[in-house]
């Protein structure tokens, strides 16, 4: 019988952290043995271009030292004669010191060009060797570079936390059950668009991590100068007046909006547990002060603030203080819509799980998450999600050196099971959240080609690029946005729209008050940010065999990719 994981934090320390780092390494040996690629040919290889790169270090410093010698007797040579001019009719000692600097700069800036010369001929000759090496060592890890795949990294996670399973993408069935089910609204992504999605299943419960970027208005403060002068009559010290000319610089300033283009990552997750139970609360800023002074202060301030909302009648809270006073302090969900609801869902045991997760402040990352509930659907921010990689583009493991490349895939891989894992951790924290189960299993045996969600088109998108998107006039990030022109055959045309904005230069005039005592009119120029849209086709299909019509356009298209396990591609210019 499959357990439920009730003690995240004490299951990632004793258990889950070990057993995935051995499951990284047994697979970095299997891709290995199945790759067939000679380990030890490679390491000799490697340990020759580093030896060649070696060699090529020295090689450009010995040419930087010689250039800079050989700069500084030509510029001392170029100044001695300098010198010698403007001093033409002074002594003959000076004149003589000059004759010997330009004789001594000289001899040094031609001393300088053979070993300059040869270090350059060196440095270019490495550089080829270094090159041509290196092309052969990809060639020898390039069977094993071909084996990473756009899941290995979930299946590692899978094989590791009990009820946790990924999908091969974000399909529309899944979307569908988080609208019907649990009442998840698209206009959460009004204005944003997805970068990257990665969604599964808690014991049958619907989640997905999302990368989205969205625009909005900020300020930029555009700076104008004008020069003045005038003339100001001065008296002397003997009584006369003389003119004074005076000048001055001018600066004017405006504020004008300009679009901020920003990333974020969060986490849905859907569930039936309290299903009438609205919340919201923030990182409390606890974490790692434990016993502190001025901690134990804030924390003796949100209780005292709790217990006086809580004793405050006046309003239409229904909030209840609960007897674990510290889990209120550190949780301080004071928003809370429904308290019944509460209770059952942090039970004694939840809260006691939630406690050590946030004042955890050396295996994991402690307080750093925002949790946002909202009847059956629940939003999770955290810190280190912000920051983390959630894109498992194999790409980045393409390596033509064996061990750096074995290094980074057991680091990636591990960093990346910390990161999403304690994304995930608030939400283990909770039993009643794995104990329930959805009324509808929809993806339960059904085999056959499942289309793929907007967010996933969306990502496809920006994997191949905003810029392929863009409209000619757009001088700034966009927003690609898609929906489905037509779909036939499992193979689907996708209208992809790219939002962003051109300028259009303006002049504001300030007028601006100036030393002569006159106000002047200073031009600033500043952008107008007008919006611009252009829409285009995107062709993919997420079936495992395409037709050979779909294959064959992709393979003749300039801008084909194949993302996790989705076909696209899109109609050469």
């Amino acid at each position: 019988m499959t357990e439920d994981v009730y003690e995240p934090l004490a299951r990632y320390r004793d258990e889950f952290r070990e057993k995935f780092a051995a499951l990284t390494r047994e697979k970095f040996k299997e891709l290995t043995d199945r790759s067939g690629i000679d380990v030890g040919a490679n390491r000799r290889l490697v340990a020759k271009i580093k030896k060649l790169q070696g060699e090529a270090d020295s090689a450009s410093t010995r040419k930087t030292c010689c250039g800079c010698l050989m700069a500084v007797g030509f510029v001392c040579a170029a100044a001695a004669i300098i010198g010698a001019i403007a001093t033409s009719d002074v002594d003959s000692e000076t004149q003589g010191l000059c004759f010997i600097g330009i004789v001594a700069g000289l001899v040094l800036g031609i001393a300088m060009i053979p070993p300059f010369n040869a270090a350059a001929r060196l440095l270019t000759s490495l550089k080829s060797q270094i090159a041509a090496k290196k092309e052969n060592a990809w060639r020898q890890m390039e069977p094993l570079n071909r084996l990473y795949t756009w899941d290995v990294t979930v299946k590692l996670i899978e094989a590791t936390v009990p009820r946790l399973e990924f999908d091969p993408y974000f399909t529309a069935d899944r979307l569908a059950a988080l609208h019907r089910q649990f009442g998840w609204d698209d206009s959460f992504n009004d204005g944003k668009s997805i970068i990257f999605a990665q969604s599964g299943v808690i014991n049958g419960n619907p989640f997905v991590f999302g990368h989205y970027r969205y625009m909005e208005w900020g300020e930029k403060t555009y700076e104008g100068t004008k020069e003045i002068s005038w003339t100001e009559w001065e008296e002397d010290s003997e009584g006369k007046m003389h003119p004074v000319h005076r000048h001055e610089t001018l600066h004017a300033y405006v504020t004008k909006p300009i679009p901020v283009y920003s990333d974020q990552k969060l986490l849905v997750y859907g569930n039936d547990a309290a299903p009438n139970l609205s919340f919201s609360r923030e990182p409390s800023g606890l974490t790692g002060n434990e016993g502190g002074f001025w901690n134990s202060i804030r924390k003796k301030r949100r209780l005292g603030e709790l217990k006086a909302y809580s004793r405050n009648l006046d309003d239409d809270s229904n909030f209840t203080l609960m007897s674990n006073h510290e889990f209120e302090t550190w949780f301080h969900a004071k928003d809370r819509d429904n308290e019944v609801e509460f209770r059952l869902l942090f039970t004694p045991v939840a809260q006691t799980q939630m406690l050590n997760l946030m004042k955890d402040a050396k295996i994991g990352y402690g307080d750093d998450f925002t949790f946002i509930k909202q009847k059956k659907i629940n939003i999770l921010f955290s810190e280190h999600l912000g920051k983390a990689t959630i894109d498992t583009d194999p790409s980045r493991f393409r390596n033509w050196d064996y061990d750096a490349a074995a290094e980074f895939f057991i680091s990636f891989n591990e960093r990346y099971f910390k990161d999403a894992y304690f994304a995930l951790a608030p939400l283990l924290s909770i039993p009643l959240y794995q104990q329930m189960r959805t009324h509808e299993d929809i993806w339960k045996d059904v085999l056959g080609y499942r289309a793929s969600s907007f967010w996933e088109h969306e990502a496809v998108a920006n994997y191949h690029g905003e810029a392929k998107f863009a409209h000619p006039s757009c001088i700034t990030r966009n927003i690609l946005k898609t929906h489905v022109v037509s779909q036939v055959d499992g193979e689907s045309t996708v209208a992809v729209t790219a939002y962003g904005y051109r300028g259009e230069d303006r002049v504001d005039y300030e007028e601006v008050r100036g030393g002569d005592g006159n106000l002047h009119d200073v031009a600033v120029h500043w952008t107008e940010y007008l919006p611009v849209s252009r829409t285009s086709n995107m062709f993919l299909t997420e079936r495992d065999t395409p037709s050979e019509t779909f294959r064959s356009r992709a393979a003749a298209s300039q801008e084909s990719a194949y993302r996790r396990a989705i076909l696209s591609f899109l109609a050469n210019s």
